[in-house]
């Protein structure tokens, strides 16, 4: 294993409040389900397991979210749902023997292509980069089984990268994937869908039926589009969907 840069997902769980009802039993057993589903079978997908992933969650629902977890098989090694307090200690220890941090983000729902890990750890950024950018992707709506290119200006998906000496330092929290556009980044994965935004009917976000009117005109695939480097005007863009089964399937294979 290279002791260069070590990967570390970090993955929200229901510790922020972006739903009313994220502590309750009902919606910790449905979420651990998708991630379960979805999100670990895309973990479990990936051409190299040189990674470790942290799933972040209230310790106010310490109970709940230990109690379903022991519903499942366990979780490999590299793969653990933590408090955040608990997430920082696990950090300092994994990458004390590293020289880069690269905190990899992905929604305990979505899903990355099997290769992405395999690829960041080949790709050699530039001196002073701050945050990867991978802007292509899927949307998949998992309900309806519809699929279509997705391009977003500011995903949050992608890696920051920090020096080791410089996390153990305190200094780690500068920066996430929301501040990838106001530093020195890079774009990775252009015009290459490396990600699925996961669509299963408890979004906060958006809907399929949404974002198919997300287009610009004489644009015909979102995957054409060259990086968007501004964010003070955003933009996102969907199409085309993809509509044989087949050609669904085989996307589909690549990511679960």
């Amino acid at each position: 294993m290279s002791k260069e840069k070590k990967l570390i997902i970090e993955m929200l769980f229901n510790n922020w409040g972006a739903t009313s009802d994220r502590l309750t039993k009902q919606w910790i057993e449905h979420r651990i389900d998708l991630f379960m589903k979805y999100t670990l079978k895309s973990l479990l997908l990936q051409s190299s397991q040189d990674f470790t992933c942290y799933v972040l969650y209230d310790p106010k629902s310490e109970n709940l979210v230990q109690g379903i977890l022991k519903n499942y098989p366990p979780l490999p090694s590299n793969i653990c749902f933590v408090t955040p307090i608990d997430y920082k200690a696990h950090v300092i220890q994994d990458i004390k023997e590293f020289k880069y941090l690269y905190r990899v983000y992905l929604s305990s729902d979505d899903m990355y292509h099997k290769d992405f890990i395999k690829q960041l750890h080949v790709y050699e950024p530039q001196k002073g980069t701050v945050a990867l950018i991978p802007q292509y992707g899927y949307i998949y709506d998992s309900v309806q089984k519809r699929l279509g290119n997705f391009f977003f200006w500011l995903p949050s998906y992608g890696a920051t990268l920090i020096y080791v000496d410089e996390y153990l330092k305190g200094q780690a929290a500068r920066y996430s994937w929301r501040d990838a556009l106001k530093v020195p980044r890079e774009f990775i994965h252009i015009k290459e869908p490396i990600w699925i935004n996961h669509i299963h009917g408890q979004n906060t976000g958006t809907t399929f039926d949404n974002v198919l009117t997300w287009k610009i005109a004489n644009v015909h695939d979102a995957c054409t589009l060259e990086p968007w480097n501004n964010s003070k005007q955003p933009r996102a863009v969907f199409g085309p969907e993809i509509t044989k089964p087949n050609e669904i399937e085989r996307i589909l294979n690549n990511f679960f």
